[in-house]
């Protein structure tokens, strides 16, 4: 008797053809190596993202309670003051920082996959090096700043020396160099612990300044210490890891490195280009939002910023996530491993946009209302716009990571470069025709022309990844 035939498979042509296939995919993908017991690639991202969720998701969740704090404590135009402040300063600092832990992640995979622990060594200390110089060159060029433009800022006189006292705190606050070593050693939940510290100080001290004397000085010194705060958590973290991987290896002549790491210079140009890009697009607005229409509509600015960054978050989260283990499969299978993995990330980070775009068009309002109150809901047409231009931010978010540890550094040079041109102009042309809100509609003008240039990019190295060797 022959054995029964199996029955038809009945759903849909397409989900057997295109959904199921791309399930299977991402199953093999996690799935553990045959020969090695080891996680595969996105499985390890999936962990590290539940770490980097558990810290970042938590400061987001926070950050949108001591964000009300602030708005409500303080009122239109003391958190407008505020707001220029914070701004200023995440600006020279991005100017003046290379985003160091990209460096010591890329470069420090390849000296722990060959075993030469003296070069990690003197990678750290070259990194540690380069942090600090540069947070001492901050603090020299802030006092320049504040001493000579504070009425480009639209900063009154009376706080100049809050301001500055801010400035040094958050400059001395670096820990670029322990969270690259945390996330060398895929120690998420380490850096978790780190990062909470922030925004739970933020959260604590907002509620006390609220109670007894809401004051933008006050404020200002909560934000400071609790930066200061993390910085030694994540060193001491840091610190211990490194002697229970390592040991004490030698990191003498620290001043090797350039001949240690081919490529470090052309990295850390970009890394430096990468964040300033970054961080300029999303804080330059604010400063030239308040020097041509004062502090009260730059804080409006911010706070719509901020909302929509709260909303958007994910993107980072991937991002962060990605790095480490792409870097990784680069060192050990080269492009080819790279370009299945950045695939798979974009459609996730695709999917993210279609669902938060809506969200923020339907949850804005309210959300405005209940956090800040009637004052700030001029915030609203702000949030719809900045809203539009980070779901674009989102969806390019696998692309710059994958660049980066494929070695393409000055593509991103130039793609920053471009994206960044293109933010300044649009604000030069549109802020007096349109007033503030053209500052919003600069900065979605920007992202998408950031994105079609990173995902042309990504393309031509996918390509070259699918050519015979």
């Amino acid at each position: 008797m022959e054995p029964a035939p199996p029955p038809a498979d009945r759903r849909p042509l397409f989900y057997r053809t295109w959904i199921g296939k791309g399930i299977a995919a991402v199953r093999r993908l996690g799935a553990p190596a045959a020969d090695t017991g080891d996680q595969g690639p996105f499985r390890r991202i999936m962990t590290h993202l539940s770490w980097i969720l558990g810290g970042k998701g938590y400061g987001a969740i926070l950050s949108l309670f001591y964000l009300a704090i602030v708005t409500r404590g303080l009122g239109p135009a003391a958190y407008g003051s505020f707001a220029l402040i914070l701004s200023s300063t995440l600006v020279l600092q991005a100017i003046l920082n290379f985003n160091i832990w990209q460096v010591l992640v890329k470069y420090g995979q390849e000296h722990i996959h060959s075993g030469d622990h003296p070069a990690l060594a003197r990678l750290i200390r070259f990194c540690t090096a380069v942090d600090l110089a540069m947070a001492l060159l901050g603090i020299g060029a802030a006092a320049l700043i504040l001493w000579l433009g504070r009425g480009l800022l639209g900063m009154p006189a009376e706080l100049v020396w809050t301001a500055f006292a801010y400035v040094v705190l958050f400059m001395l606050s670096i820990r670029n160099v322990p969270r690259g070593i945390l996330r060398l050693h895929s120690e998420f939940s380490q850096t978790f612990l780190a990062e909470a510290v922030v925004p739970t100080l933020k959260t604590l001290g907002a509620v006390v300044a609220f109670l007894t004397h809401p004051s933008l000085e006050i404020f200002l010194i909560v934000w400071a210490g609790s930066e200061m705060a993390s910085t030694l958590v994540f060193w001491w973290l840091a610190n211990r890891s490194c002697r229970r991987a390592y040991g004490r290896p030698d990191g003498r002549h620290w001043w090797r490195v350039w001949r240690d790491n081919k490529g470090l210079p052309e990295l850390m140009v970009a890394s430096n280009f990468g964040t300033m890009a970054y961080t300029v697009a999303q804080q330059l607005p604010v400063l030239l939002v308040g020097s041509f229409a004062g502090a009260t509509e730059a804080g409006i600015y911010r706070l719509a910023h901020q909302l929509t960054q709260s909303i958007t978050i994910m993107a980072g989260f991937i991002g962060l996530a990605s790095y480490t283990e792409m870097t990784n499969i680069y060192v050990k299978q080269g492009l080819r491993g790279v370009a299945s993995l950045y695939v798979r990330l974009t459609l996730i980070a695709l999917g993210l946009f279609l669902l938060l775009a809506p969200a923020i068009v339907l949850l804005g309002k309210p959300l405005l209302l209940l956090m800040s109150g009637p004052a700030f809901l001029g915030a609203y047409p702000f949030l719809l716009v900045l809203g539009l231009a980070a779901c674009l931010q989102m969806a390019t978010v696998s692309c710059e990571p994958m660049l980066m540890a494929a070695g393409r550094s000055r593509l991103i040079i130039g793609i920053r470069l471009a994206g960044t041109a293109t933010l300044i102009a649009a604000i030069y042309l549109m802020l007096p025709e349109m007033g503030a809100i053209g500052a919003a509609w600069s900065k979605v003008l920007a992202e998408t022309v950031t994105l079609l240039l990173l995902f042309g990019a990504s393309f031509l190295v996918l390509r070259e990844s699918r050519m015979p060797s």
